[in-house]
Formats: C-alpha cells, structure tokens, sequence
C-alpha cells in the first residue's frame, strides 16, 4: 500500500480519460474522473499525430478536476505492442531478466533494439523443466511519444502499462478472479479491441484487433450526411433517444451491420485460442470500452459466442462519495472507465 496511486491517463483514439484513485485501510476511493474527445484523427493506429490537441486536452481535464498529482500511468495497445506466452527452462527471475533480451529476439519480429521488453512468469512449474513466461515488448519511439505528450502538460510517467493488463487489474479489483474458470475481458474501444482470456487468474490469451467503434462512427456519418460529433451521438443513443424516426432507424440498421463485423472479429480471435488450447471453455464475457454500449453489440456476442456477455463495471468496489460526485452519471460512463481505472490503480515504482 506504500505510495500514492498515479493518475491514471487513457489516450485513446476518440478521447482522453483521466482517473484519481486513492487507497487507504477502508478501501479504493475515487478523487477524480473525467474524459474529453480528440478531435479526429488524432490518434492513428494506437500513434500520437496531433501532439497540440492531445497536450491542451490533458491540461484541461487536470485543471478543471484540481488534479495536483504530478505522477501519471499511461498504456499502450495495437501494433506497437507484441505479447506472447512462451515456454523457457525453469530458471529464477534474476536469471530470466540477464538472458531475456536474447530470448525475447527469437519471438518478436521488431529490432530488439527498438522495443523496451518486460517479462511475467505465469507458471513457474508448467512441467518438464520449462516455465510458461508471458513476453511483452513495445516499441520504443511509441513510448517516447507518449512520454512526451504527458511532460508537455506538465505532467510525469512514472508507469507504462498494456491496455489488456490495465482491465485485468480493474478487473480483480471490481470482481476478483473465480477459481477453475476462464472469462474474457473485451474492450471495444473506438479503432482497438483489446482481448485478455484470463484462466484461474492468469492471462493466457491477449490479442489487439485494430477496428472498433469508430467504423459505426464513419458509416453514419457517410450514410446520413452528419458531422462526427453528430455520428459519435447517433452511436451510443440508442433508438429511444433519437427524435427522429428515419435516423433511428437508419442507425439500427448500420449499427446492427458494424455490430456483427466487430462480434466477427472477436469471435476469429476467441476461436483461434480454442484451437489452440486445451479445457478453454469461457464461462463468460466481460465487456467494456466506449463503443461496448453500441445497442446490438452484446445481443449479437451472446449469440455467436453462446456464452453470457456482462457489461464491466470498473467502479465496483470503489467508494465513492456521492456529494461529490453524480453516481448516476458515472454509472452511465463505467465502461468508458475500464483501461483509466486499471491504470490508476498503479504506483510509482510499480514494474512496467
């Protein structure tokens, strides 16, 4: 418990999310959150492009939520980050982090030099002298941007995360991890999903698939003719709060079909680790991300993937004082909080 939390900063494609968490004897409680939208194309394929927009957005939300905390958390997902459970010889931890470099280059199809590579032994144990290993290497100059935008507000990396271990740490926080089981964690976010298969507490499947929510946006504003705010509205409203009908309709419609390509996509990804892994019943799903409240998108997944679908809720378990802030509102935000709140569980310190 030594240390304070970090912030918690989740730059995602679509907006910026911002958490204060604070830990003491009684519990996680929460101090501040917020979000803010980038303006388009701000953030391409998990890479920083308009530094300007990203900084002033940063600086908005710590001011307008009296963040003096200078200690920030950020992740990474997509193409710059590659994660792969491998089998070693056993060997103590001291002597996987001196030969680590030379293995990891026989597994990652980046120059050695340019990713910074962390290891995680998941099963000390796995049989026959070897050990399963999870390998995590991010690229580089990924990294430094993201450093950068964060010192440009003003602002402090203590902590560089993976979108998939930050919901599997909200996760445990807000549910904890049942015995003999194995669930999903699926965060649908605006151009990543991010996929975590997690069996009796450890990760044994991660995948970044790069489409998400932001493919609705497009086709609504392609088909009806509207600006991208109009689009980003249209796409988690729902039929009952569209006043006109026409519209309504005609977002049903693109949302069922972009629906189905996303449940598609997902279920390519759950199916490969089926083929490729032994007892892998998944007894549920867990979902999370800002397109995860796209209307049709947990009716389809329950039906392709014939498994229950829950919509995560990452302030399960955190207190929070309810004259400070709008409960209700928050509630209607959660799955928007996942990755942030993951991230703003981290201290200074903590390994990367």
């Amino acid at each position: 418990m030594a240390g304070k939390n970090a912030i918690g900063l989740d730059i995602g494609s679509s907006s910026i999310k911002i958490i204060q968490l604070r830990e003491d004897r009684k519990g996680v409680h929460l101090q501040a959150f917020d979000m803010a939208m980038l303006p388009p194309e701000a953030v391409v394929d998990g890479a920083l492009m308009n530094f300007t927009a990203i900084v002033e957005k940063i600086k908005e939300l710590v001011a307008a939520n009296r963040i003096r905390q200078r200690d920030v958390c950020v992740s990474v997902s997509g193409h710059s980050v590659i994660i792969k459970k491998i089998s070693l010889p056993e060997m103590t931890s001291e002597e996987l982090d001196e030969s680590i470099q030379w293995e990891a280059e026989q597994y990652i199809p980046f120059d050695i030099k340019d990713v910074n590579v962390d290891v995680q032994i998941v099963n000390p144990k796995a049989g026959q002298g070897q050990m399963d290993v999870l390998l995590v290497a991010a690229k580089k100059d990924v990294i430094h941007d993201y450093v950068s935008v964060v010192a440009e507000a003003g602002l402090r990396t203590v902590c560089v995360d993976v979108d998939t271990f930050a919901l599997q740490n909200m996760f445990e926080l807000g549910y904890g991890f049942p015995p003999n089981e194995t669930i999903a964690l699926v965060n649908v976010g605006a151009a990543v999903i991010n996929i975590n298969v997690i069996a009796n507490g450890m990760t044994t499947f991660t995948r970044d698939i790069s489409m998400g929510g932001g493919l609705l946006t497009a086709e609504i504003q392609k088909h009806l003719n509207v600006s991208y705010e109009e689009a980003e509205h249209y796409k988690t409203a729902g039929e009952g709060n569209i006043t006109n009908s026409t519209i309504a309709r005609e977002v049903q419609v693109l949302s069922e079909k972009v629906s189905q390509t996303l449940v598609t996509e997902i279920q390519r990804s759950l199916d490969f680790y089926a083929a490729t892994t032994v007892n892998t019943d998944i007894s549920r799903l867990y979902l999370s991300g800002g397109s995860a409240q796209i209307p049709p998108l947990i009716r389809l997944l329950e039906r392709n993937l014939e498994v229950p679908v829950e919509l995560v809720n990452p302030f399960k378990n955190i207190i929070i004082d309810p004259r400070k802030f709008d409960v209700d509102a928050l509630q209607r935000m959660a799955p928007v909080a996942a990755v942030a709140v993951g991230q703003g569980l981290r201290k200074a310190g903590d390994n990367t």
